[in-house]
């Protein structure tokens, strides 16, 4: 069997760790198993899930900047140790370090970019400091979209053919929209003859939970049946659960926490709303698609993020006023239905990314051998 190793943050529920854990479910894992190198030692979300189907959790220090040799040391140690012969590395700022120890044990290495440039200035500079080295180091490139292809590996590595975009699939299934399952989740759900917005992400400044919270101030003008839903957990959650008080609609925003139940919640809704500041493509807006939602994302969102004739665009140098006016004319006159067939023509069904990567591995194994 051959056994990937994965390098992350942590496997929490967010954009690139669920759509390893999708690839992870759908993989043949008779073939193939995934390992997991991480830089915490708190418990994650996906941690039982992992462990269940057969993965290794390897706990590294979590990185602090003054620790960057020091961690140098500790990723030769690893390697050292464990034979691995592909390292797949979605880490930028840490990847010039594990992957080149890696490399130097003997290990095919991938780098893959998950998110565009930051709009902060400090932070992209930063980040572009420590990852850019990656470029010269990694194997072969993956990314989740063209634009986060460039903005982390240059046009030199996107042009070659060391680079591709992988999907970010999902189980398209799993999302497909009915009215009798939309009609029971608002029963479930306690949100009969409301209008729902949902909003699935962290809690952290990039995802714009402030713009958002303003935007539906405005819906509830016209619209006093809406209610805003909100999945997730992050460092800004408390000033959001705060700003909403300001506005004294502390009692139309639900937040739900973290969720295993997303495709639920996406069936549950009747309108999704995405103003992030930046993303590599966004995962979420494809979720949205695939249950029929109208789906209204920022300027920032890639093109291939989207599919359907029932995801638009706004910019965010408009106003929340003029983001709440167009949700409501585009909802007055939407009919939802399934989405089943665009996901799948599309390329966004998990089991087909699952078995793009899948074979890639396995060709890479058997060139090696």
């Amino acid at each position: 069997m051959l056994r990937i190793l994965h390098v992350i943050g942590k496997m929490d529920r967010a954009g690139a760790e669920t759509m390893i854990m999708n690839l992870y479910r759908k993989i043949d894992r008779s073939e193939i198993q995934f390992d997991f190198m991480v830089f915490s030692d708190e418990k994650a979300d996906y941690d039982d899930e992992i462990k269940a189907l057969g993965g290794y959790i390897y706990h590294m220090p979590s990185f602090k900047g003054w620790n960057y040799y020091k961690l140098s040391r500790e990723f030769d140690s690893f390697f050292a140790e464990h034979s691995y012969q592909i390292v797949h590395g979605h880490i930028g700022s840490l990847a010039p370090l594990y992957l080149k120890s890696a490399k130097k044990y003997g290990a095919f290495t991938i780098a893959h970019s998950h998110a565009t440039n930051s709009t902060d200035l400090i932070e992209r500079t930063v980040f572009g400091m420590l990852a850019h080295p990656v470029r010269n180091i990694a194997d072969y490139f993956y990314a989740c979209s063209m634009q986060a292809g460039l903005d982390r590996f240059g046009e030199r590595i996107v042009n070659s053919r060391f680079f591709s975009v992988l999907n970010n699939g999902i189980d398209a299934a799993a999302y497909r929209y009915s009215r009798e399952r939309h009609d029971e989740l608002k029963v479930k759900f306690h949100l009969l003859n409301k209008t729902v917005y949902g909003h699935v992400g962290r809690f952290v400044p990039e995802k714009n939970h402030v713009f958002l919270i303003d935007v539906f101030t405005e819906i509830l003008n016209d619209d006093p049946r809406a209610v805003l839903v909100l999945a997730g957990k992050g460092s800004e959650e408390k000033k959001i659960k705060e700003l909403s008080k300001e506005r004294k609609i502390e009692d139309k925003v639900l937040f739900l926490g973290i969720r295993d139940d997303i495709p639920d919640l996406m069936n549950l809704f009747d309108c999704f709303i995405f103003p992030s500041k930046h993303e590599g493509l966004g995962i979420v807006g494809i979720e949205a698609q695939a249950a029929g939602l109208p789906t209204f994302v920022a300027d920032t969102i890639q093109d291939e993020a989207i599919i359907t004739d029932h995801c638009w665009k706004l910019s965010l140098d408009a106003t929340c006023t003029q983001w709440a006016s167009f949700i409501a004319d585009k909802m007055n006159n939407f009919s939802r239905k399934d989405s089943f067939d665009v996901i799948l023509e599309s390329g966004y069904d998990i089991a087909n990314t699952a078995l793009q990567l899948q074979k890639f591995y396995l060709n890479h194994e058997r060139k090696e051998g």
